[in-house]
């Protein structure tokens, strides 16, 4: 039996196939931006002061020590130092 190309037989039932994705030629064109964050924080970052707003309302500050893939660590002024894992982070400002 021949199917259409909007249709495919899935264990002797028909279902329509999922509609063809389109191009996004402006994000091709610009590549990925983020705009919420125009200076992503990196590893030129360690050293400096930062703030952080976690989800739970807890605001810390303190000098960034080490940045990883899923967390960051900064020191406070105690020198206790504090591991945060990206996932918990709403904002990250880095003072100049």
């Amino acid at each position: 039996m021949a199917y259409s190309n909007k249709e495919a037989n899935f264990g002797g039932r028909l279902r329509m196939k999922s509609p063809e994705r389109k191009e996004h030629s402006h994000i091709k064109d610009k590549g990925l931006e983020n705009y919420s964050n125009p200076e992503p924080l990196n590893t030129s970052h360690i050293g400096k002061s930062v703030t952080i707003t976690l989800v739970n309302g807890r605001i810390e500050s303190g000098k960034l020590k080490a940045l990883g893939a899923y967390m960051l660590s900064i020191e406070d002024r105690n020198g206790r130092e504090l591991i945060v894992n990206k996932g918990a982070i709403i904002t990250v400002s880095v003072m100049q």
